[in-house]
């Protein structure tokens, strides 16, 4: 079955559409493509403040389970939290919202759509366009196949148990690099003291 079925999916806010050149009452966070690395999670640090000329109709502001979904390589989706609603959505993204009596369950679908077949199908449906990107018509004639919500909540479950795990031995490995550097600093600063 076509994702359409599923979900609703739409671009993301055209910009200058909306945005003011001045600041105003309707201050929004805006996500950046460099707010949204490969590793799908939204980096807050870089969101950019955006102004509009008016209150922003709540279809371009992330909700609770969307995804968000880059339009060019790498195809990075995310799954929106509590933490991370009302930030507006440019039209660099396409933003999917499960229909409220679908079976396909936003964390499955976050999984499907990050894995390297999808971004692989993604990758080849552009070719031909030298940005390598991709219309959100795309996503919705996108096939997929909806296994049962067992299937779905353990597959959810051991994907975020690996990027979990990811996370964490990134940043065990960014303190070693840390601590080596030190070490090698303060002997390097001995060995010149020695010299004196």
């Amino acid at each position: 079955m076509k994702l359409d079925e599923y979900a609703v999916v739409r671009s993301g806010l055209v910009l200058s559409r909306k945005e003011s050149k001045e600041p105003t009452d309707f201050r929004y966070d805006l996500l950046t493509l460099r707010a949204l690395p490969p590793e799908g999670v939204i980096e807050t640090g870089e969101l950019e403040t955006f102004y509009a000329k008016e209150p922003l109709n709540s279809e371009y502001l992330t909700r609770n389970g969307d995804l968000i979904i880059r339009l060019t390589m790498p195809y990075t989706a995310v799954l929106i939290t509590k933490n991370e609603e009302n930030i507006v959505v440019s039209s660099n993204f396409a933003i999917i919202r499960c229909r409220a009596n679908s079976t396909l369950l936003p964390e499955y679908l976050f999984w499907y759509l990050n894995t390297p077949r999808s971004k692989q199908r993604i990758y080849e449906s552009t070719t031909g366009n030298m940005l390598c990107a991709v219309k959100p018509r795309y996503f919705a004639d996108m096939e997929i196949e909806v296994p049962s919500s067992e299937r779905q909540l353990k597959t959810a479950a051991l994907d975020r148990l690996g990027r979990r795990e990811a996370r964490l031995l990134r940043r065990l490995a960014d303190e070693k690099e840390k601590y080596i550097r030190l070490v090698t600093e303060s002997m390097q600063h001995q060995s010149k003291e020695i010299l004196k």
